[in-house]
């Protein structure tokens, strides 16, 4: 793998265990209950690992490198490796281009077939940053999983779940006596006592004041010698020859060590034969010292020998080819100049292997002067903010590093506004930078005319891909292409919204399914969320709004495209480009202005093209006009095939048969009923009749009925009841006409008047398309309300007085009111109440809310109403 997990990280640490913490373990599975992860917070010493060692878990422990969720994702990856034989790849490609919010995606699928199990993250606090515990947020949703997190502080791990404190975790005088038992059970009960209430239950502080007290001292006096971590050492040496302290002393700078570190540190043997002494932890054939231990017998070391330590652990994980380590040894040491050339010369490299968040975590330890007299380091600190998707500080920190001399800003640029595409802006940085980099700028200037539109020049550049095909009028090639890429196991594209997820959807709403479109869009949200990107989360708000559109979901698509361009504001002008778009497809006219001008600030004239072109079908499909202009500097095929064909009218047959996934319901679709019609005409629809229509019927309120975007008006009362009956359920012939109390001829006349409005002009003896006996079929053309779950509580046949469609509006009626009442909310029964204001279970629970004064006015207006008052 990239990144080498050390072994001893995946096992959990042996330590002893005199105590049963049988009460501990009843508090544990009590929050389990309430909350699929909880945080251990206490400081060190609190037992933490003792008392989850004992439960069957996937162990991690982690180190400081685990701050970069890429490294803990790799841990993951290996933790998991063992229990699932295949369906990892999917992350492991993620993190290989450093995707970490899709690798926590794809762990969350590759893991959800495994059983119930804990998860254990050891030493929480050594990766206590904000990528983390997003990607331990997406994790926490596999159903099944409990998490434990051990850590010496909550924050910022207690956002994700219930937080046990050092109150919880301490010993209490039961526990107190049974450790005593086990280490010095010669000690009267009272002492222990007073042991354990000087310590106030802290594990550690107790064990070691109770192996001062079986050496002779009294309680007081061993605690208020040495109460600090320091004062450990008057706890731990007495017995501990100087030798061996010397050994344990230059041992521990390490943390953890095992045979090979062995040569120069000395004889770890030695150190075994006082491990009860020493507090030493075992993982796996290795030592490990505890925090408060560690920390103690360093004070025996002088600083020079600890940096003279460190810098010899640094030497030798650089030739183990541990490079990231050696940094941080060296970092701790305080050879920060050491430390910023290492970073120098493998920077890049780490960057490309994914590790952001490592590369800006150490550049945030060196000084500013060091970054001035090293600008290349500035250059490595914009491309990491570029790769974390922090756009606005990269483009700040790379024109920084461009004024203190650093040419190859003039390429992290470049990037940048390929990433954001902005070709009009990225192109006077590749025209600097071609010069001096002929090799590495050449796909990036192909890449960039694809964003300028100029399709044809890129291809004639050797550029290829999803997006090529996208833009050069085969949706369906790259859409194809993407999905194996998806499913691919190697690595490919680099982590941005270009070749991931986001394009995914995009291509799915152009040429594929409307519904998985919907459906990466919104897992494209959740890694623009765990990344904490508002430009990925804006992106994808856009691009959930496509899917929504090319469902005719119009109010659900306005939404998606507001929240989008309200997260696009500040960020880069081509943000605003696709939801405005989307809210001119709906109709808004300054938005298709405001889009046009946004589109030609950052140089896209296909963008324009296809927004253009989604308004246009979109207008079409709602049965609105829309002046389609002329179509400026754009060569793609299939965008010109639909903007000859803007109105379907001069060659519909020959579009579909060329682009069949418009028959589907996507971006550009025209409507369903004018592409199945074609479809019927050319003898590829098994129907004996199309009437080449839709139909919309809105039951809630009033009844009305929408007959090719035309409103339609039935001559006879009883016809608007025949079709009201018939929206409610299907029927035989004889229970209409006894329902309808009408003779078998009249029944004939509205039956025949009910068909003509819905399917006008059709032939006598055609077969009803809306209506079947005796009921309506269930075509794609016909969109009833009725239909479609909603939360509206509008009543509905309003005004319509029959005795089946009164029963039916009674059990509506208790069925929205048994909602409202099954809800939390006081909003909600407060609608109940409006729905049925003499309702007692919901009055009686709104008195008791701030929105008392509301119910009883609407109460007392329902009893005046019913001449009900006292």
């Amino acid at each position: 793998m990239p990144y080498r997990v050390p072994k001893s990280r995946l096992l959990p640490p042996r330590t002893a265990r005199e105590v049963e913490r049988v009460r501990l373990y009843e508090v544990l599975n009590q929050g389990f209950a309430r909350s699929p992860l909880l945080v251990l917070a206490a400081g060190a010493g609190y037992g933490k690992s003792t008392l989850l060692t004992s439960w069957p878990a996937v162990w991690l422990t982690l180190g400081e490198d685990c701050s970069d969720p890429v490294v803990l994702g790799w841990h993951l990856v290996e933790a998991y490796s063992p229990k699932v034989e295949a369906g990892l790849e999917g992350a492991i490609a993620a993190l290989e281009r450093g995707a970490w919010a899709s690798a926590g995606e794809a762990l969350l699928e590759a893991l959800s077939h495994l059983p119930a199990h804990l998860l254990v993250l050891d030493e929480a606090q050594r990766a206590a940053s904000r990528e983390a515990v997003a990607l331990m947020r997406t994790l926490s949703q596999l159903p099944g999983l409990r998490i434990a997190v051990l850590t010496r502080r909550a924050a910022p791990w207690e956002v994700l779940g219930r937080v046990l404190g050092e109150s919880e975790l301490a010993f209490d005088a039961a526990e107190a006596l049974q450790l005593a038992e086990a280490i010095a059970p010669e000690l009267p009960a009272f002492e222990i006592e007073q042991a354990h209430s000087l310590v106030r239950g802290w594990p550690l502080g107790l064990r070691l004041l109770l192996r001062a007290m079986r050496r002779g001292a009294k309680p007081e006096q061993a605690f208020y010698a040495h109460p600090d971590p320091a004062g450990l050492l008057a706890y731990l040496v007495p017995a501990v020859p100087e030798s061996v302290q010397q050994l344990a002393a230059r041992a521990s700078v390490l943390g953890e060590l095992g045979p090979e570190e062995a040569h120069w540190v000395g004889d770890l043997q030695e150190l075994e034969r006082y491990e009860a002494d020493l507090l030493l932890e075992k993982v796996g054939g290795r030592i490990r010292f505890h925090p408060l231990v560690r920390q103690a017998l360093m004070t025996l070391l002088e600083p020079a020998e600890v940096r003279n330590l460190l810098s010899r652990a640094a030497d030798t994980s650089l030739r183990r080819g541990e490079d990231v380590r050696a940094a941080e040894y060296l970092l701790e040491a305080g050879r920060l100049g050491h430390a910023a050339d290492l970073v120098l010369k493998r920077g890049e490299e780490w960057l490309a292997r994914g590790l952001t968040y490592t590369v800006l975590a150490m550049l945030e330890r060196l000084s500013e002067s060091m970054l001035h007299t090293r600008p290349t380091l500035r250059f490595l600190q914009a491309e990491a903010l570029r790769q974390a998707g922090r756009y606005a500080e990269a483009e700040q920190v790379y024109q920084q590093a461009l004024g203190e001399g650093v040419e190859r800003a003039l390429i992290g640029l470049s990037r940048l506004y390929l990433d954001t595409v902005e070709p009009a802006k990225a192109s006077g940085y590749l025209l600097a930078a071609k010069a001096r980099y002929p090799e590495e700028v050449a796909p990036l200037w192909a890449e960039n005319l694809l964003n300028a539109g100029r399709v044809q020049e890129a291809i004639e550049l050797g550029l290829d891909g999803p997006r090529v095909w996208l833009r050069s009028g085969q949706p369906e090639r790259a859409l194809s292409e993407l999905r194996q890429w998806e499913s691919a196991t190697t690595a490919r594209a680099p982590q941005n919204h270009r070749e991931g997820t986001l394009l995914l959807a995009l291509l799915e709403a152009v040429a594929g399914d409307a519904r998985a479109a919907e459906t990466a869009a919104r897992k494209g949200r959740r890694e623009g969320e765990t990344l904490g990107s508002p430009f990925v989360v804006a992106l994808a708000e856009a691009r959930l709004g496509h899917a929504l559109l090319a469902q005719n979901r119009w109010q659900e698509a306005e939404e998606a495209y507001r929240r989008s361009l309200s997260l696009s504001q500040g960020g880069p002008s081509r943000l605003k480009v696709e939801p405005l778009g989307g809210l001119a497809a709906l109709g808004e006219e300054k938005a298709f202005s405001e889009m046009v001008r946004f589109a030609r600030e950052s140089g896209d004239a296909w963008v324009e093209a296809f927004m253009t072109l989604m308004a246009a079908q979109a207008h079409l499909r709602r049965g609105r006009s829309f002046v389609l202009p002329a179509m400026v500097g754009v060569d793609d095929p299939f965008l010109l095939a639909l903007a000859q064909n803007a109105d379907w009218q001069s060659d519909p047959g020959g579009l579909l048969e060329r682009y069949p996934f418009l028959c589907n319901p996507t971006l550009f679709a025209p409507p369903i009923h004018r592409s199945r019609r074609l479809l019927w005409e050319a003898g590829k629809l098994n129907v004996p009749y199309h009437p080449g229509v839709s139909v919309e019927i809105r039951a809630r309120g009033v009844l009305r009925v929408w007959v090719g975007y035309q409103e339609a008006r039935f001559k006879r009362e009883k016809t608007r009841v025949l079709l009201a009956l018939l929206l409610i359920r299907d029927w035989s012939k004889e229970a209409l006409l006894d329902t309808l109390e009408v003779s078998d001829g009249e029944f004939r006349v509205l039956w025949s008047e009910l068909l003509g409005t819905l399917e006008p002009g059709r032939p006598s003896r055609a077969p009803g398309y809306f209506l079947k006996p005796y009921g309506l079929a269930t075509v794609p053309e016909l969109w009833v309300d009725l239909w479609h779950p909603t939360d509206e509580d509008v009543l509905p046949f309003a005004g319509m007085d029959h005795p089946e469609l009164e029963r039916f509006q009674a059990a509506w009626l208790q069925g929205v009111l048994q909602r409202y009442r099954q809800s939390d909310s006081p909003a909600d029964w407060f609608k109940g109440l409006a729905l049925e204001p003499l309702d007692e279970d919901l009055y009686t629970r709104l008195l008791q809310t701030e929105l008392a004064p509301e119910a009883r006015r609407l109460r007392q207006a329902a009893l005046r109403e019913l001449e009900l008052e006292a």
